[in-house]
């Protein structure tokens, strides 16, 4: 028999746990209704500094990445809120860094490259947001999936006894 997994209430630190289960669902349910209702604010001002404007036609790519971001939500405000198991955790949190990779990078080719993305002497309030929302859960599902700051041995589920 498989021993019980850990629980994920007592392994993760309090910040690990709020930011995947509050603070990025929240950021993806604001990021989905703002490419939804409002796709030229989140591309000029968000994604490349004014670089780029809406164009109509590109609709679907904003309709796919909102859903993208409803399906994050979910995940972590329904889903990890449900399984109290930090092996579930660190799967989907797994599953999850793929995509996080690829929006980091696009934010960075969106502005030209790595090198004006990091130049936080010319980031705006938008920037910083995007910044915040993006690289925060990333860097915590790195943590989570690494152990780093995860306790071991604590809060184990119930075993069945033989």
């Amino acid at each position: 028999m498989t021993p019980a997994s850990p629980k994920a209430t007592t392994s993760l630190p309090f910040l690990y746990r709020f930011t995947l289960t509050t603070f990025e669902p929240l950021s993806a349910i604001g990021g989905a209704a703002m490419v939804l209702r409002d796709p030229n604010n989140y591309i000029s001002n968000y994604l490349t500094r004014g670089a780029v404007t809406y164009a109509p036609e590109t609709q679907a790519l904003y309709t796919q990445l909102a859903g993208a971001w409803l399906m994050f939500a979910f995940i972590e405000a329904v889903v990890l809120r449900s399984f109290d198991d930090l092996r579930l955790w660190r799967l989907l949190c797994v599953a999850m860094l793929p995509s996080d990779v690829a929006f980091a990078y696009s934010a960075a080719q969106a502005v030209g490259g790595w090198a004006a993305y990091f130049d936080v002497g010319s980031w705006t309030r938008e920037d910083w947001g995007t910044f915040l929302s993006t690289l925060l859960p990333l860097v915590v599902r790195l943590l989570v999936v690494s152990g780093v700051g995860v306790s071991k041995g604590k809060g184990r589920g119930k075993r069945k006894r033989a």
